[in-house]
Formats: structure tokens, C-alpha cells, sequence
């Protein structure tokens, strides 16, 4: 019987209120209204949308696919869609917001969205189809890379939910515990940036998951620094290729995290082990850097 109290643990993966959500849906859904339902097909993405958003969420990544634009690099259309330059593809959604009192001088474009700063940021990603605006995958753009990429936002999600039902409901709150850890132990977002986080966890064997805390951290984390970079590629859960690539997480930044993990597991594991409580809640604090919940 271990005196780390599960509840202590699971308050570093707690996830946002339901007021945050609350406040979130709303403004989401006006944009979603704002931009309309026949020129775009809008959808969610990202922590928000997948439940592994930590407490202090801010942000909701929004997809918006252009109904009559497909794709010019990987387009497939039998539908007649046009090919209309990515300049004009922001802008027309620009030329929207900006067009509404509610959001007028509030957004800003970014490297491949529109950031829209309302309480909540809402990052609207324009986005033109491959095959269809329903389906899997969509073309998004880089300004800074000068290219189109593609994107599996439904198949990421419904990726995700079967891994939680599998591992009875610890999936995602072993992400948001993960992506606590990683946050209270560098402020560099590129050496674990949070979507790569959720693409290795998934990548990991389901046993290792556990609805206790320290026990799923440990085991999961043990599976992380055995992990061989070169071997085993870490596949996007949607679709599509590696994120172990020297554009992506590089070799170097994940042996760095491996490091960082590798020691933090040493108090982890102290932590289930230890003879009082006050002793385990102290070594679970130096996994995390000191980091209370």
C-alpha cells in the first residue's frame, strides 16, 4: 500500500473548469457560426478538443476547411473544388473577423493560423480538402516553411478516444500528467513539445497505463527511456509519417527529454516506495522539479 495519496498526484493532471470550457465553447461555437456552415467546414483539434488540456487552458485550436478549395499539392478532387493561393485563403477569413464588431482588431496572423485573442485565444487554422471537406486528411500551411502539409484532425481524436477506452479512461489523464511534468521541468517547448508528447504516449503499450497516478507516470516513463530513436518511430496517431524526423523532434532534443525523464523517475519511483506520506508527497515535488500541484 503506498502513502502517495493518488489524489495528489492526479491534481497535476487536473483538467480545465467548466467555466474555462464553458467560456471556450462559446466563443468557439461564434466563430464556427460566424464563419458559416456552407462555406467552411469547421472543426476542433488539439488538447481542448482531445481532453489532455491541463487546468489553465487558454487556448482552442479551430480548423476552418474552405468547402470550394482543394488542395493544391495533394488534391484529389472529383468535385470540381478551385485552387486559390494560401495568401487568399487567411484573408478571406481575415476580411470575416475583422468584418464582425466582436473580433475586429483582435486577431493577429501567424505562422500557420489566425490568432484570435478574446479571453480565451481561439488559433483558427484555414485549411483547403484533399478528397472532401468531411474526410481526413486536410492541406494546411507553413508561411515560414513556404508549404503545404497535411493534417488528420479527426483521425487524431478518434485515435486518442479508442486509446482511452482501452486503457479504461488513464490515456489522456496520463498526457495531462506527462505534459505538467514536462512543463515544470524546462521552459523550452521544443525539447517535448505537447502534440509530441501525445503521439509517444500513444505510441506506448497499454499495460503500462494505470487510473493510479504515480504507478502509470513510472511505468509509462520507463518505457519512454528505453526508447530507441533510431528503431522506433513514433507515428502520428491521425495519420500520416515519423514525428522522430530532424525538422520535427529531433534526436537530439528527445534524449534530452529521455534525460530529464530518466531522472525524475528516480524520485517518482522513491515516492510510491516511501515510509510516510509527508516523505512520498516530498519526492513526488522533486520529480517534478519542486513543482506543487
Amino acid at each position: 500500500m503506498s502513502n502517495l495519496s493518488n489524489d495528489f498526484v492526479l491534481r497535476y493532471a487536473r483538467p480545465p473548469a467548466d467555466s474555462t470550457v464553458a467560456r471556450a465553447k462559446s466563443i468557439h461555437e461564434s466563430v464556427r457560426a460566424l464563419l458559416g456552415d456552407s462555406d467552411y467546414a469547421t472543426l476542433l483539434q488539439g488538447s481542448y478538443k482531445n481532453d489532455t488540456a491541463l487546468w489553465d487552458m487558454n487556448d482552442v485550436d479551430l480548423v476552418a476547411v474552405s468547402r470550394g478549395v482543394v488542395s493544391g499539392s495533394f488534391g484529389r478532387s472529383m468535385t470540381g473544388g478551385a485552387s486559390v493561393s494560401w495568401e487568399e485563403t487567411f484573408a478571406r477569413i481575415e476580411r470575416r473577423l475583422q468584418s464582425d464588431a466582436r473580433y475586429a482588431g483582435k486577431w493577429q496572423r501567424k505562422d500557420k493560423c489566425i490568432q484570435l485573442n478574446t479571453g480565451v485565444t481561439i488559433d483558427i487554422v484555414p485549411a483547403v480538402y484533399v478528397a472532401s471537406p468531411e474526410s481526413d486528411p486536410v492541406a494546411i500551411y507553413s508561411f515560414r516553411e513556404r508549404r503545404e502539409r497535411q493534417n488528420w484532425p479527426r483521425n487524431h481524436y478518434e485515435a486518442g478516444a479508442t486509446k482511452s477506452r482501452s486503457t479504461s479512461g488513464a490515456f489522456k489523464q496520463t498526457v495531462r500528467l506527462f505534459k505538467a511534468w514536462r512543463r515544470a521541468t524546462t521552459t523550452d517547448s521544443k525539447v517535448a513539445p505537447s502534440f509530441y508528447i501525445e503521439c509517444l504516449l500513444h505510441a506506448v503499450w497499454d499495460g503500462c497505463f494505470s487510473n493510479v497516478g504515480a504507478d502509470a507516470f513510472v511505468a509509462v516513463g520507463r518505457a519512454i527511456v528505453d526508447w530507441n530513436y533510431s528503431a522506433r518511430p513514433v507515428l502520428r496517431p491521425g495519420g500520416g509519417d515519423t514525428i522522430f524526423t530532424a525538422n520535427e523532434w529531433d534526436a537530439p532534443q528527445f534524449k534530452l527529454f529521455q534525460q530529464k525523464l530518466r531522472d525524475a523517475l528516480v524520485h517518482a519511483d522513491e515516492a510510491r516506495r516511501a515510509p510516510t506520506e509527508q516523505r512520498a508527497r516530498e519526492a513526488w515535488v522533486r520529480a517534478f522539479n519542486g513543482q506543487q500541484p
